[in-house]
């Protein structure tokens, strides 16, 4: 028996080489005929292999090839270390060129401090050039050598940290790592165990002509592929599904989504399709909560949105499968989206059979009004509907909705959405279909219904009968039959209610309501509260739709496009792609999409989106712009200073989005009422229909049958539906007229509390004064008044006080900031610095007394600033504010809505404070006051108050958040690009009127009055019908009128809320 001779091969792995797939490799390799071991170095990427001579090594190496690629697709096996290297370099060319960096600096307010951290960085041996710009709080430097990149941003921040520690630093990602990344899909094939079918899968999407390049990792079981420039990655994404599908079917195919700063991965957002129940929505919302996986839940039943965070650690597929299934068993046959960000905007759709030129035209009409849909083209010689997606709504809901739209305009035809199997496409046109003649029919079914029993009821009272057994029972049989077409689905879900133990439900009460009448034979009245209860639901429907639609018109205020400037050329984009320092042009007549600063053109803009009034307000360059102006009349470009959704309009949106989580004690009252209401009437209602006949005659047939049915008609009025709905829709309709007038109220329960101001406290400066000053005064004792200026100026020249800007800018000379060395500023004292060798005290009376200074005390009508110089007195300046130009009729206006007492708290010296205060007929002033003395004076005014005698205090939103917290209602006035403002206040006053109090507090009171008729009138006719059924002085009718009838005049009142006339 001869030995085989072993030979040693080594070969190089090029590729990035795992150590699972090394470990993988060295246990499989031996599998193949002629190798008898084999070593793998995962950090060289090399393979040591013993081969046995008398096999053909060229075969060996090659069939070794084969068995690496079905494990990841990415190696490739190489006899040179060579090849590696140059592919090393390849990778390093590639990198090349990014050598630009950009950190965004957030909380950098002190201007001496930024001037030293961009000369630290630009003193840097590895740096070519550095910037900081500090308006835009952003650092710009370029590397000598990309390769030093991440080594030099460390450094970077390094410097920054230790110059101004606590700034909260951003470094900015590169256009090009970005586009990069953007193009970069990663898939997870769940259940994926055979190597052939991963090796199948990756050759036909790297076959795609959409992708540039792909590798199935068949270990990690994991597929990444990267997408050529311009191609929609969710069509592509389809296509590579359907190509997993027919190759491997059954795995669980999961796409990862990268997570970014401009998304949350921890928060789920899902639409709730046809959820018109709000009892329904209330249980499901606190269902949801009560996860141990969810930090906090809210359902808007407005807006049919269900928003809710996970936990640390809690698996997001898991936890919304677990939501799926409550809202299932809850309320059937929603129809439940999940919101996903991946970024479609462009959808294509074919409409097969589409033969009618009118009917297209009515598409396209209404494919533009659809939610989601930016804009939408059809083309009608090729039947292909074009859709551009704004990004709010999911890519899957928008085709569901312009599909049933079509469907509906013309039933035959074939709906095929571009990009998708044609399994999927199968599936999408069956449930259009599906749904459409759902809707359809039950529009029918309802029409028929009322028609039927019109006629069967005037054949029964007109007809003759005459108590015909045979005329009866046809009467009888049409009746049901009429029951059974108008309320099976009625019957279908109080079924599948009992089922799930929801025994106090509206179909199920209506259900047993309407059975038990037709069982001791009222089948007629039965009958006819089935017909008209669905009637009644149907108008509802109708009329919270509009009432819907009415309030998303209220905000429709999000731009649609940017015009991204590259170069010389413009392109268009979503807002929501473009980044921080960007450029971009806005031409006249459209909206401003971003934050930024005008850095080129002059023009009028209009600010009502945001602020409530069509004033128009000149903008140059270096002036602020926000999203939701719209630029009048000239050409601007803007240098874009926040992301989108960081940017003005984005907040306003997201703040009355959620404006409902933070409910009214109103609403917390209607929902706890609400949970009580209904047990107890069902409960009464069974008391009515046992005691009276037991204790009257129990034999008597005749005192069960009268019983029985007022106990039946309880039923019937046991649903809250009326106050379930109404009010929260109300409350919302509420904020949402106060925010189309530039009032953000951030919760119903602050628009709840504006009702019962009866005092209304002010800070002075910048709320009613201008917070414009002006140096007035130079009083300067032995040394110049230029030379006083000098000194102030430099003291000032860190500070962002609107003082210390009067007076630097009163200097009007070029500040040399290196001449300043230690600087601190005193609380409610001023500053002490060193300039020039010399210590400056710049600030109050308190100040020079702190630091035994001989001064001599100045009356003026004014802000005083004194001024020390190495301990002697050098003089003083005095600046003087000037009211703003509504506070007077501000006042005059609380007055006369009953504001009882008005008061005004501020650190500024008596004589100003009373000055201000005799002018505008303030009830009370409190003046040079600390911050904390502030807070003292509004423990004072709360002394001896009631719970309905309510405080507001209003300030400028920045300095005053101790007293604005401490105020039952914490108003910020200019909220107009203030991020500090919209944090911490309650309300948020986004112009810079005193007056938009007043308006605040009347649209409370207005909308007050609404929900309190609604609950007068809800509780009233039900109470009414109630008794009267107990004394039997009313009947099935009038109670499907307090149940049903009730509710839709509830809607309609509650939609008035989104009409109110400015109260005089």
């Amino acid at each position: 028996m001869s030995t085989a001779t072993l030979t040693k091969k080594e070969l190089f792995v090029q590729g990035s080489l795992t150590t699972d797939v090394a470990e993988m490799i060295e246990m499989l390799a031996v599998n193949v005929p002629g190798v008898k071991s084999c070593n793998v170095n995962a950090v060289n990427k090399s393979l040591v292999l013993s081969i046995d001579t008398t096999k053909d090594e060229g075969a060996v190496i090659n069939e070794l090839s084969s068995l690496i690629k079905t494990m990841d697709s990415s190696l490739k096996l190489t006899t040179s270390r060579q090849e590696n290297k140059n592919n090393s370099k390849a990778q390093r060319k590639s990198a090349e060129g990014d050598k630009n960096v950009s950190i965004i600096l957030g909380g950098l307010n002190c201007a001496h401090c930024a001037e030293v951290i961009g000369q630290k960085v630009s003193d840097l041996d590895e740096i070519q050039t550095a910037n900081l710009n500090f308006v835009n709080k952003k650092l710009n430097f370029e590397l000598k050598n990309a390769s030093d990149r991440e080594v030099i941003i460390e450094r970077v921040i390094n410097i920054i940290d230790t110059t101004e520690p606590g700034l909260d630093i951003q470094v900015m990602e590169s256009k090009k790592a970005k586009k990069a990344q953007d193009n970069k899909v990663e898939m997870i094939l769940g259940g994926l165990n055979c190597a052939h079918c991963a090796e199948v899968i990756g050759q036909k999407v790297e076959a795609l002509d959409e992708v540039e390049m792909a590798n199935l990792n068949f270990v990690n079981k994991k597929l990444s592929f990267e997408l050529k420039n311009g191609v929609s990655r969710n069509l592509v994404i389809d296509k590579v599904i359907n190509i997993i599908d027919t190759t491997e079917p059954g795995l669980d195919i999961q796409v990862i989504e990268k997570s970014s700063s401009k998304g949350n991965n921890k928060k789920v957002d899902m639409t709730l399709g046809g959820l018109n129940c709000a009892h329904c929505a209330e249980v499901i919302g606190q269902k949801v909560e009560d996860l141990d996986e969810v930090e906090m839940a809210h359902l808007n039943f407005v807006n049919k949105k269900l928003s809710f965070e996970l936990k640390d650690g809690a698996s997001r597929k898991l936890t919304i499968d677990k939501v799926i299934n409550i809202i299932d068993t809850t309320e059937p046959g929603l129809n439940i989206q999940v919101h996903d960000n991946r970024g479609t905007k462009e959808l294509k759709l074919k409409l097969e059979n589409l033969k009618c030129k009118q009917c297209a035209d009515q598409i396209e009409f209404e494919a533009n009004k659809a939610n989601g849909v930016k804009s939408a083209t059809l083309d009608f010689g090729n039947c292909i509907l074009d859709v551009e997606l704004d990004g709010t709504v999911s890519r899957r809901v928008v085709t569901e909705e312009i599909a049933t739209i079509a469907k509906n305009l013309q039933h035959c035809l074939n709906i095929q959405v571009k990009g998708i199997s044609k399994a999927q496409n199968k599936a999408l046109n069956e449930k259009v279909t599906k749904k459409f003649d759902k809707d359809k029919l039950d529009k029918i079914r309802l029409f028929v219904g009322v028609i039927a029993y019109a006629i069967t009821f005037i054949q029964q009272v007109w007809g003759g009968n005459h108590g015909h057994a045979n005329q009866d029972m046809i009467s009888t049989v049409a009746f049901i039959a009429v029951y059974l077409v108008v309320g099976g689905d009625v019957l279908l879900k109080a079924a599948k209610n009992i089922k799930n133990g929801r025994v106090f439900d509206e179909n199920f009460l209506i259900t047993v309501a309407t059975l038990g009448a037709i069982i001791i034979g009222e089948t007629s009245e039965a009958v006819g509260v089935m017909v008209f209860y669905k009637l009644g639901v149907f108008l509802q429907g109708i009329a919270v739709g509009k009432s819907r639609k009415s309030i998303s018109s209220l905000m429709e205020i999000r731009p649609d496009v940017a015009n991204l400037k590259i170069g010389n050329d413009i392109e268009v984009v979503d807002p929501e792609e473009v980044e921080i320092g960007d450029i971009i042009v806005v031409k006249p007549g459209e909206r401003v999409p971003l934050d930024g600063i005008v850095i080129e053109g002059s023009s009028m803009v209009d600010t009502s989106a945001l602020t409530g009034e069509s004033v128009l307000r000149s903008v140059n360059v270096e002036d602020e712009v926000l999203s939701g102006f719209i630029n009048k009349n000239a050409l601007l470009t803007i240098e874009v200073t926040k992301d989108f959704g960081e940017s003005a309009v984005s907040k306003v949106l997201d703040l009355v989005e959620n404006a409902s989580s933070k409910k009214a004690k109103t609403e917390n009252f209607i929902s706890v009422f609400s949970k009580y209401y209904t047990p107890v009437v069902v409960g009464l209602a069974a008391i009515i229909a046992i005691i009276p006949p037991v204790l009257i005659d129990p034999s008597s047939k005749v005192e069960w049958y009268r019983w029985v049915l007022r106990g039946l008609t309880f039923l019937v009025v046991s649903c809250p539906c009326a106050l379930v709905l109404s009010i929260p829709l109300t409350f919302f309709s509420g904020i949402g007229f106060a925010s189309k007038n530039g009032v953000l109220i951030k919760g119903s329960n602050y628009l709840e509390a504006l009702r019962y101001v009866d005092t209304v406290v002010f800070d002075k400066t910048g709320t009613l004064t201008k917070g414009v000053f002006n140096v007035t005064k130079v009083n300067a004792v032995n040394v110049s008044k230029d030379e006083l200026m000098e000194y102030a100026a430099y003291a000032e020249a860190n500070s962002n006080h609107p003082i210390a800007k009067s007076i630097v800018k009163a200097y009007n000379k070029n500040l040399d900031l290196g001449k300043i060395g230690e600087y601190e500023e005193i609380a409610a004292h001023g500053i002490k610095v060193n300039y020039n060798g010399k210590t400056v005290l710049a600030g109050n009376e308190k100040l020079m007394k702190a630091n035994n200074v001989k001064y001599t005390p100045v009356s003026e009508t004014g802000t005083v600033v004194y001024i020390a110089v190495d301990g002697k007195y050098a003089g003083d300046l005095v600046i003087s504010d000037e009211i703003k130009a509504d506070s007077k009729e501000a006042i005059a206006k609380l007055k006369q809505i009953g504001i009882k007492q008005t008061v005004m708290l501020t650190g500024d010296n008596k004589k100003v404070a009373d000055a201000v205060a005799a002018e505008l007929k303030l009830d009370k002033v409190y003046s040079n006051l600390l911050p904390d003395e502030k807070v003292e004076k509004i423990e004072e005014i709360y002394q001896g108050r009631g719970e309905k005698e309510k405080v507001v205090f209003v300030g400028d939103g920045i300095n005053d958040a101790p007293v604005l917290a401490r105020a039952d209602v914490g108003i910020a006035m200019g909220g107009l690009g203030s991020d500090a403002a919209i944090e911490a206040a309650d309300v948020v006053i986004m112009n810079d009127e005193p007056s938009q109090i007043a308006k605040a507090i009347a649209i409370s009171k207005k909308t007050s009055r609404i929900v309190w008729q609604n609950i007068i009138f809800a509780l009233g006719v039900k109470v009414i019908v109630l008794v009267a059924t107990a004394f039997g002085a009313s009947n099935m009718w009038e109670a499907v009128f307090a149940d049903v009838g009730v509710a839709l005049i509830a809607v309609l009142n509650a939609m008035r809320a989104m009409r109110m006339k400015e109260e005089n």
